[in-house]
């Protein structure tokens, strides 16, 4: 019996030192891969101004819904809720927010850049899982004036056209970035 308990408690220091001296490494970079992990806060674009010193293009914040689909635990119960929540969601809108959720990953954008109206109704769901988050959105107060040499700037805040395009390096900014 004494030799059996020996034995056992060999074996458990065994693999205590194994743990912690050999396997250590990978151990604390899979811990830091499900503990941590960085998130992309996009810069706001520059204004445009013409000659006068008139606003041609600005950015506003714009709430986007997005999701940590790991925790979820009803993918479709929750796409049904935030498709009832938004303004004109159709079947394949709600799908694809489904598909998203149901996937098992750390994050997933649900819808981008939606209304303020929208952003408070999801809010007062208070779904667990589902999160808002602050994005720029490009606003031309004078809208087609002057537009095809202002140019425009695509969903993720890039210059697609014009001077959007052209001095898009100078207008964007530096992205910052956050742990969460």
């Amino acid at each position: 019996c004494a030799g059996a308990l020996a034995l056992w408690t060999v074996g458990i220091e065994a693999r205590l030192v194994y743990l912690q001296v050999m396997d250590h490494a990978d151990l604390m970079a899979r811990a830091a891969r499900q503990q941590m992990r960085t998130h992309v806060l996009p810069a706001k674009r520059g204004e445009i101004f013409d000659r006068k010193g008139r606003v041609l293009a600005y950015s506003v914040d714009a709430d986007t819904i997005a999701a940590v689909p790991s925790e979820i635990e009803n993918p479709a119960e929750v796409a049904a809720q935030v498709c009832a929540a938004l303004d004109s969601c159709s079947a394949e809108r709600r799908a694809g927010f489904l598909k998203a959720l149901s996937r098992r990953t750390q994050f997933a954008y649900v819808a981008r850049q939606v209304t303020p109206d929208e952003a408070k109704r999801v809010r007062a769901l208070a779904l667990p899982g589902i999160t808002l988050l602050k994005e720029s959105r490009r606003y031309y107060p004078s809208s087609e004036l002057a537009a095809h040499v202002v140019g425009y700037v695509g969903l993720d805040n890039l210059g697609l056209g014009g001077i959007e395009s052209a001095y898009d390096s100078q207008i964007r900014g530096k992205d910052g970035k956050v742990l969460i």
